[in-house]
């Protein structure tokens, strides 16, 4: 049985029709949705100090911004498994 096809909007199409889109802020589940990771990782990795950058808005209130965490997300795109990260040239 075929899978459907979804059809998404492009990111273009998005700014277009909402160009503040990818700095609105977002909460943690959101966030979760966005990285694919669980929300209890985020809390973990906000109380150590890993993870993508947060704001923090209040005494209880994170948010994330969608620019921040597409951009966390790019800079941990690799090419293969050997690959750390680091300018090899």
């Amino acid at each position: 049985m075929p899978l459907a096809t979804i059809d998404l909007p492009s990111l273009g199409e998005i700014l277009k029709d909402s160009p503040g889109w990818l700095d609105e802020a977002v909460d943690t589940a959101e966030a979760s949705r966005i990285i694919g990771f669980p929300v209890c990782t985020l809390h973990t990795w906000r109380s150590r100090g890993e993870g993508p950058p947060f704001l923090k808005i209040g005494p209880r209130s994170v948010r994330y911004q969608r620019r921040t965490l597409f951009q966390w997300l790019a800079e941990r795109q690799r090419r293969n498994t050997a690959d750390d990260g680091g300018d090899h040239g």
